[in-house]
């Protein structure tokens, strides 16, 4: 699995059932499609997201069947130099103390 984390800007990837360190202590839950219009982030918190579990994993319902990637696209995975890569994670974390610093100074 290749996550790219560089694009989700500022945001963390986070696994399923993760707590978060925001206020209510939030829970990464996984929620199908046709559920969203019934559930909001407050539903799945620490204190209540193991009883929502039950005896049955979501999340690994949810998921579809392994699968391989072809060759090509991992070799062009692997051919991303690393000096690219630290210079766009210096990139998003300059951005960010800007606008921090312009966010302090309004």
């Amino acid at each position: 699995m290749f996550v790219d984390s560089t694009q989700v800007w500022g945001a963390t990837v986070v696994a399923a059932y993760s707590p978060r360190a925001r206020p209510g202590v939030p829970v990464s839950f996984p929620v199908r499609w046709d559920d969203l219009d019934q559930v909001s982030p407050a539903d799945f918190a620490i204190h209540t997201a193991l009883g929502l579990l039950t005896d049955r994993n979501p999340w690994a319902e949810a998921m579809p069947g392994p699968q391989r990637l072809g060759a090509d696209l991992v070799e062009e995975g692997d051919a991303i130099p690393v000096a690219r890569v630290q210079a766009m994670h210096e990139g998003t974390r300059r951005a960010a103390a800007s606008r921090k610093n312009r966010d302090r100074d309004n």
